[in-house]
């Protein structure tokens, strides 16, 4: 059986799908490698599903990238969503998507709420901008930013102004979650992020997920949410899935939710600091006052400190 099904050059990149006996059809991207059939449902149940259900009442939905249809195939089994907007700057990936992952992520193409907009997503929000004005209904409660890493096509991605885009283009109490890398081998890219959207969201987390094909096995998600008033966190879902979302999904549940925050101690230390926000567990809310004294508070107030070691 042939083993590369594509090979080709669009006018962003290198596009690659092969044929693997373990992991089924892979897509790769300038050399990366972006999914495999085996696992690709773990990154994009996750990178959908904690933001949608974290979310009251989300209607208005913006994908930046996911061309292969992963993230769009998730958000399209929320009944409540009315409307999404794709924005993929290379038309070649849904190409390819549809015709070597027509049985696996790109499954949802068809559906009527969609919008495919060809464009460097950027300039496509710096557009909207431009051409309304903050009570217009082009304003998001999602933002799912499935990018890749951030080189080529992708580098404005991960730049400051586009986060104040995407802050800008949401509604009140509306949730931007982006592609956090492995905070194995890019923590200070991680920290220089969470640094960065802490400038300019209401709140800021990260969570993980484990997707074996990614490198050490873990992929990270940036969440940032306007709106203090309305700033539950994201670590407790707001909505239940319901028996029928939960009938068709194979990571995904509220047990797994909730885990995808507790980081290694490591890890929660470098960027615990630069949330704007301190988390209270009792009532799933974000404290915005005197946030290092709580942080201490809650260390003093630590069963452990009362220890001796004998």
């Amino acid at each position: 059986e042939k083993s590369i099904l594509f090979s080709g050059q669009s006018d962003f990149q290198s596009i690659l799908v092969f044929r693997s006996a373990q992991y089924g059809n892979v897509l790769v991207l300038d050399g990366v490698i972006q999914f495999t059939e085996r696992d690709e449902f773990a990154y994009h149940e996750m990178i959908v599903h904690v933001p949608l259900l974290s979310h009251p009442n989300p209607k208005n939905v913006l994908i930046v990238g996911g061309g292969d249809g992963g993230v769009l195939r998730e958000v399209c089994r929320h009944d409540c969503v009315e409307k999404i907007t794709l924005v993929e700057i290379d038309p070649m990936v849904v190409d390819v998507a549809l015709k070597y992952f027509n049985k696996s992520t790109a499954t949802a193409f068809n559906d009527p709420r969609l919008t495919i907009v060809n464009e460097d997503a950027a300039e496509f929000l710096r557009g909207q901008m431009d051409d309304c004005d903050a009570s217009s209904s082009f304003l998001y409660d999602i933002i799912i930013a499935d990018s890749v890493d951030p080189v080529g096509p992708a580098e404005t991605l991960f730049e400051p102004e586009f986060f104040e885009t995407m802050h800008a283009a949401l509604n009140d109490g509306g949730i931007v979650c982006t592609q956090g890398e492995c905070f194995w081998i890019n923590l200070d890219l991680i920290s220089d992020v969470v640094a960065c959207c802490g400038d300019i969201f209401d709140s800021v987390e990260y969570a993980s997920a484990m997707v074996p094909t990614y490198p050490c096995g873990q992929v990270g998600f940036i969440f940032g949410r306007k709106g203090k008033e309305k700033s539950f966190s994201c670590r407790v879902p707001v909505r239940k899935a319901g028996k029928s979302l939960e009938s068709r999904l194979k990571l995904y549940n509220t047990a797994v939710h909730k885990a995808a925050f507790v980081l290694p101690k490591y890890v929660e230390e470098r960027l615990a600091p630069l949330y704007p926000q301190v988390y209270h567990s009792v009532n799933n809310e974000y404290d915005y006052e005197e946030m290092q004294n709580d942080v201490e508070d809650m260390e003093d107030d630590c069963f452990l400190n009362k220890c001796t070691i004998s």
